[in-house]
């Protein structure tokens, strides 16, 4: 039976770094993926194409039976996690962001995390090889471009790429995307694990399941297949997510006080906008963003316009408010009835009240960008629901803006914090600042939940980032 030096659990944009970097030091590597395949030859174009909506609805790119809970009251709702080789990176709006400055200091200042701050971690987000292209001006949609020039005109500056602001109260300006110079989509496996595969010592398996991690006598041995298989490993990995990393974990039996608890999204709001039926819901979908502050800390809102929503939704756009530095936590646990299926997922999102409030600020602010000329001339009409209540209705009363962010606040998809890195002494902690679970040598986990606090970023580039320094640590 083959004993491989490292198990990777998970393709996604944190494996697919891992593979490359730890086989090019000639560990063997046996990377163990839950969905299909992708190769760059054989790419679909919903994938490699403009538009996130023709990707998510790509078959077998997402997990169908994960459900969520957002707001406390809410009923459960689908999650949108990437699947298969690339796993997110293959079906997100490609926007790339570093965070700010302070995400990583506070995770060693405030966490334990020692050798996280940003006079750390910087070189390793310029290690990152996945292209950033700035949106040409000719690819932006109208909803995009009325969010640039209605926030310039009120005096925020454009801003210089995927950097921290660096001291700037607001930015606004053309998105930064995982494209290549062709306006093509590049995914982590499209750069990372293409190069693994190459090698002899690199094996990559997909439409397998890892059940459980193998654990004997306080030492990882290798996973278990949810068809049987048994892959021995030295050392195993888990870069599965923020959900499904501390469902694996449970289910091997690993018991650690905050194991699948501090779960963080970034809480998104959002208004639906019709627009002109010419528009086309084939090109990119997100062409701009804007960065700003609550009042609270620098850079903690994000405006999010979605040009389209896709061909199924023709004369239909979207313009959100995301809250990207949030106190709430919620909880990833195994479903009693029988741990082998998906997990129940609990944001608890807005259970911090100041995070509401913080959101509450930033509609207030959009709300007041939607009054330009800019977007009055391209959209037709607003509402805050899909049966079609206009946006006047909450307009006049930041009382009235809360009770509706109960009700409508959604996700990012940004899930993160379920297995949190600090140290290694904390209750709060489940690994430590080289990604090694507390207390089970030979297992490591090395992906979004290891993050003890959500970065003011699309999770992307920091979960790369996060790879590139674990790899370099090994």
């Amino acid at each position: 039976m083959t004993m491989f030096d490292v198990v990777i659990v998970g393709a996604g944009s944190a494996g697919c770094v891992l593979a490359d970097r730890l086989s090019a030091k000639g560990s063997s590597v046996c990377v163990i993926e839950a969905g299909p395949d992708l190769r760059p030859d054989t790419t679909p174009p919903s994938i490699s194409g403009r538009s996130f909506f023709d990707a998510l609805a790509e078959p077998g790119r997402i997990y169908p039976d994960l459900m969520a809970r957002r707001v406390a009251g809410q009923p459960e709702r689908p999650y949108l996690r990437g699947r298969g080789v690339g796993g997110s990176s293959a079906v997100n709006a490609m926007v790339g962001l570093w965070g700010e400055v302070d995400d990583y200091d506070a995770w060693e200042r405030d966490h334990g995390c020692i050798g996280w701050a940003w006079r750390d971690v910087e070189k390793y987000f310029r290690r990152i090889e996945v292209p950033l292209t700035k949106v040409d001006p000719d690819d932006e949609g109208m909803v995009g471009r009325a969010l640039v020039e209605s926030c310039v005109l009120n005096g925020w500056p454009l801003h210089r790429g995927p950097f921290p602001l660096g001291g700037l109260s607001a930015d606004v300006g053309p998105a930064m995307l995982t494209r290549d110079a062709d306006g093509r989509r590049v995914t982590a496996a499209d750069v990372y694990l293409e190069r693994a595969r190459s090698r002899p010592n690199v094996e990559v398996r997909c439409d397998a399941v890892v059940r459980r991690v193998m654990i004997e006598a306080g030492r990882a041995t290798g996973v278990l297949l949810a068809d049987g298989t048994l892959i021995d490993a030295r050392e195993v990995v888990v870069c599965a997510g923020a959900i499904h990393s501390p469902a694996i974990l449970l289910r091997s039996g690993v018991e650690l006080p905050s194991l699948g608890a501090g779960l963080q999204d970034h809480p998104s709001a959002p208004v639906t906008l019709s627009v002109p039926r010419s528009t086309d819901t084939t090109g990119l979908a997100v062409s701009a963003l804007a960065r700003f502050s609550s009042g609270r800390h620098p850079a903690d809102l994000q405006i999010l316009p979605i040009d389209h929503l896709g061909p199924s939704a023709p004369g239909l756009a979207s313009i959100s408010v995301a809250l990207m530095k949030v106190g709430s936590r919620g909880t990833v646990r195994l479903d009693p009835t029988d741990p082998d299926r998906e997990p129940i997922v609990d944001f608890a999102l807005l259970s911090d009240e100041s995070d509401r409030e913080s959101l509450t600020v930033g509609m207030g602010v959009l709300l007041d960008l939607l009054e330009h000329s800019s977007f009055t001339d391209v959209v037709e009409a607003a509402f805050i629901d899909d049966v079609g209540t206009p946006l006047a209705s909450i307009a006049s009363s930041p009382d009235a803006i809360r009770a509706w962010l109960g009700r409508a606040t959604g996700d990012y998809v940004h899930a993160a914090g379920t297995c949190a890195m600090g140290d290694p002494t904390s209750d709060e902690t489940v690994v430590d600042a080289r990604g090694c679970v507390v207390g089970i040598a030979g297992l490591r986990v090395c992906d979004a939940s290891i993050m003890p606090s959500l970065p003011r970023a699309n999770t992307h580039f920091p979960v790369m980032m996060i790879a590139e320094a674990i790899a370099d640590r090994w």
